[in-house]
């Protein structure tokens, strides 16, 4: 696997939006298009339009490739009706945060700016709080950056 370059990281940056819409679900690492698409389809369909970027967390560590996902997608409207399997949040917030960047090779790159990330945490003697939040940048040049919860330890 190529080396990728050190990217630039960010100490203190925050994630907010307010009237997202989550799913939670497990899944195959190889189903994470398709069950994107089915989860933002899902809320189009039912009229409802997105207003901000489609973002989503890690929240385990893929053991046979298998993930644990929330994916969010921010709405204009400011109430959704009852769904099964998704969830209205009036606001989202998520600070402070180191981010970095993927570009290019996702699938590759991504683990290492995960290194990268908890490795800027210990040498600056923080601890991660959160999941990894992934925000997906869909403009001329796709990216996407990456963000994780830390404090100091005994916080």
């Amino acid at each position: 696997m190529e080396e990728a370059p050190q990217q630039r990281v960010a100490f203190g940056e925050r994630l907010a939006y307010q009237n997202v819409v989550s799913s939670r679900e497990t899944f195959h690492f190889s189903e994470l298009a398709a069950r994107f698409e089915e989860f933002a389809s899902a809320i189009a369909k039912r009229g409802y339009d997105p207003q901000g970027p489609f973002f989503y967390s890690l929240n385990n560590v893929p053991l046979d490739e298998v993930v644990d996902i929330e994916m969010f997608l921010p709405i204009r409207q400011g109430t959704f009706d009852d769904e099964p399997g998704l969830f209205f949040h009036s606001y989202f917030e998520m600070s402070p945060l180191l981010h970095g960047v993927v570009g290019g090779d996702f699938e590759n790159r991504t683990e290492q700016v995960y290194a990268q990330l908890l490795g800027i945490l210990d040498a600056n003697g923080l601890v991660i709080n959160s999941p990894f939040v992934h925000v997906v940048h869909r403009d001329a040049s796709p990216s996407v950056s990456v963000y994780v919860g830390y404090s100091q330890p005994n916080d």
